[in-house]
């Protein structure tokens, strides 16, 4: 009598279910062979493969190789965490050794103490975004803190095959490539494939063949954006190296358009508090066109009643149309030398989104109530719309509150000046409260560029006065009280938080401090906001603010974009977020969305739904647009500095040195010009790197330290790479 299979059995048997029969059995045995290599015919054997499922092995194999979960070597295989294989990426290339940072947990930290130095030699030809799997080695004797570990790459998992920048250089045997960032030595360009470059021409290309090593990879140029010494053209080739989207899909601009010709009907107002009869205005550069906040204030004997009114984005801008894809997308507004990439169109971003004056404008207002210490005793959010007064300008404003105001704008701001000077004293109040409580004044040296034809004719320090500060500190309480709410009221919420510093940035910055002769004692245990803050003002005024300056900044954790509300550090607050400016950041969209839907009463469980899984994404791809355009900024920046100073080499000027290295030392001008001295031009002698504050020549003790004043001669500029040579003046 024939046996029945049972029910079991025979729906486990069904030739739909043999991959994971399959995989099951190949991973029993790789498993028991732990470390040891098996044959892949011996593997054959041992998972008792069948006849009609050696094409499914054979997949198998390859697609485990390809997700690095198998190494495979000649004609044997072994699961890559027996063998102590990681993955990881290249991040850096030099023309004799690279870096691989690990994966955790399949995503890419952002922090390199974890990077792996590799040898040039056990790279395998492997380019800075290449997925990699690595061998690495153990350390021999005792690691340093932060010594960096090294490995071997075993395979290439996948190839980074992103375009990117460079200049084009010929040789005596054709032309070849110096990658902007990607690389550090040459790379061929393919016979005729050009396309119409020519030497000295900044371009785009791709990697079209790969060799063994390094230096036999050749590109191909797929675009060229002109000379290399002109920093107009480098910034087009900086926005290319960052993917920037610098024009609007036809999708995006017709929704715009649409948006512009409706205007705001006269219903849309029925639903909104009129706020049209108040005193509010907006405070901004003389040269803004996106006006996206406006304040009003008032008071009573034991009161100040702040209302911050922003531009309400989300009426026009609804999730998944073609403006919020593309907003999404952007993350950001990039604003670089005198140019900006907006992230919404301009007929929202300068138009029936911005607050001009004299115009009926639909708003998000945050209406706060404070007590005369400043601290915030109540608020409320609510849909509005408002006809803001005049359109404020900071340097006029300022005029007017250092009475240095012509008639023409006292004239102008007649009916606002008693709130203005109220909005001064509230001002005054906010800012010595947020000090007290231990947050840093951390002053910057920020330029703005002088920029005539796409030439730049000079850079002049960006004024921050009395007016600036104000609007700061009004954002800041505006950005509290969203958060506030949201935490109140366990929303879905993109919060905007600052970790403390890491222990190995503090030590350095400890012992930095420790040689400048700065007291830093309460830096080694926990240190909280207030000691950062008490080291800055301690060096105020002297020499070494600059340079502590500096390098406090460098030693904070970056502020980003997050789903989890841990406090922000630097301001020293609890509750944070960004809702100010809606028309150039993607989280103050976002979270206008989610307080909009709450004021319409929708329940907590329903915004938890609707919300809760965008926000994670929203906020990671909004940190990392942010570091993006930081980047872009800082790039371009770079470019019109050093043409700038193209027109002083031979030149001197006082600096201050704010870096040193074992190559060299970094030196500011008060223009905000930074430039290297390279150890080479330096003196004859042998210079030490010691405790990296300092250069020190062995013999005569001569010394270039951190915070140091020079003065320096130009000596040469590279407009492409951004970059300024000094050397010591006679």
């Amino acid at each position: 009598m024939a046996r029945k299979l049972s029910h079991k059995k025979a729906f486990r048997a069904k030739p739909g279910f043999s991959r994971q029969d399959v995989k099951t059995r190949v991973m029993q045995v790789l498993k028991h062979q732990k470390q040891e290599p098996i044959g892949i015919h011996a593997l054959e054997v041992k998972v008792q493969l069948k006849h009609d499922e050696r094409r499914e092995f054979y997949d198998l194999l390859e697609q485990m190789q390809k997700s690095g979960e198998l190494w495979r070597r000649r004609n044997s295989v072994v699961l890559s965490k027996n063998q102590g294989l990681i993955q990881a990426q290249i991040v850096t290339l030099n023309e004799k050794f690279g870096f691989a940072r690990p994966f955790i947990e399949g995503e890419l930290p952002a922090d390199k103490a974890q990077d792996i130095f590799l040898p040039g030699r056990f790279m395998l030809g492997a380019m800075p975004g290449d997925t990699v799997m690595l061998r690495v080695e153990p350390k021999k004797g005792k690691a340093e803190e932060g010594e960096n570990r090294e490995g071997a790459v075993v395979q290439i998992l996948k190839e980074n095959d992103a375009p990117f920048t460079g200049v084009v250089v010929r040789q005596p045997d054709g032309y070849y490539l110096r990658p902007d960032r990607l690389a550090r030595f040459l790379l061929e360009i393919e016979k005729g494939q050009l396309h119409g470059a020519k030497d000295g021409d900044k371009v785009l290309v791709k990697i079209t063949h790969r060799g063994d090593s390094h230096f036999s990879h050749k590109v191909s140029v797929v675009n060229t954006f002109g000379s290399a010494q002109l920093a107009q053209v480098c910034c087009q080739a900086v926005l290319a190296n960052y993917n920037a989207r610098t024009e609007f899909d036809e999708a995006t601009l017709l929704e715009a358009q649409k948006i512009a010709e409706r205007g705001i009907p006269i219903s849309e107002l029925s639903e909104r508090m009129d706020l049209t009869d108040m005193d509010i205005f907006t405070i901004d550069s003389s040269d803004s066109k996106d006006l996206d906040d406006a304040v009003s204030l008032e008071e009573d004997e034991e009161h100040f009643f702040l209302g911050v009114h922003i531009a309400d984005v989300s009426h026009y801008v609804r999730q998944g149309s073609p403006l919020d894809l593309e907003a999404y997308r952007r993350g950001t507004s990039v604003y670089y030398a005198d140019q900006v990439i907006p992230m919404l169109p301009k007929e929202l971003s300068n138009g029936i989104c911005s607050l001009n004056p004299d115009e009926v404008r639909l708003t998000f207002s945050a209406l706060i109530t404070l007590k005369k210490s400043g601290e915030i005793e109540g608020f409320r959010f609510v849909k509005s719309y408002i006809r803001s007064r005049v359109k404020g300008v900071y340097s006029e404003i300022n005029q007017i509150l250092d009475n240095t105001a012509p008639q023409e704008i006292v004239e102008k701001y007649a009916q606002l000046i008693p709130q203005i000077q109220l909005m001064q004293k509230l001002a005054h109040i906010l800012r010595k409260r947020r000090f007290d409580r231990g947050a840093m004044n951390i002053s910057s040296n920020e330029s703005k560029f002088i920029i005539e034809n796409g030439k730049i004719k000079d850079i002049v320090p960006r004024p921050g006065g009395e007016s600036e500060r104000m609007i700061e500190e009004f954002m800041l309480t505006a950005n509290e009280a969203a958060a506030t709410l949201a935490m109140e009221q366990e929303m879905p919420f993109v919060y905007r938080v600052h970790e403390q510093p890491p222990v190995i940035k503090v030590n350095f910055l400890h012992n930095l401090l420790t040689k400048l002769g700065v007291p830093a004692e309460k830096l080694l245990q926990n240190p909280q906001p207030k000691d950062f803050a008490n080291i800055l003002e301690s060096v105020r005024g002297t020499e070494l603010e600059p340079a502590v300056n500096g390098q406090l900044l460098r030693t904070m954790s970056k502020a980003i974009y997050s789903e989890w509300n841990i406090g922000h550090f630097g301001l020293v607050l609890e509750n944070y977020a960004h809702f100010t400016s809606p028309i150039r950041r993607y989280p103050d969209l976002t979270i206008h969305r989610i307080l909009t839907s709450y004021l319409n009463g929708m329940p907590k469980d329903k915004l938890k739904k609707r919300y809760g899984s965008f926000v994670p994404g929203a906020s990671k791809n909004s940190s990392q647009m942010e570091v993006n355009a930081m980047n872009i900024e800082r790039d371009c920046e770079a470019c019109y500095k050093a043409e700038y100073m193209s027109s002083y080499i031979g030149e001197q000027f006082e600096g201050r040195i704010t870096g040193v290295a074992a190559y060299g030392f970094y030196v500011e001008l008060a223009n905000s010009v930074e430039g290297m001295v390279s150890v080479h031009d330096l003196p004859m002698g042998e210079y030490v790197l010691e405790e990296g504050i300092e250069l020190k020549e062995a013999r005569s003790g001569v010394v270039y330290r951190i915070g140091q004043q020079v003065r320096v001669q130009v000596a040469s500029v590279d407009v492409s790479a951004g970059q300024v040579n000094f050397v010591l003046a006679d």
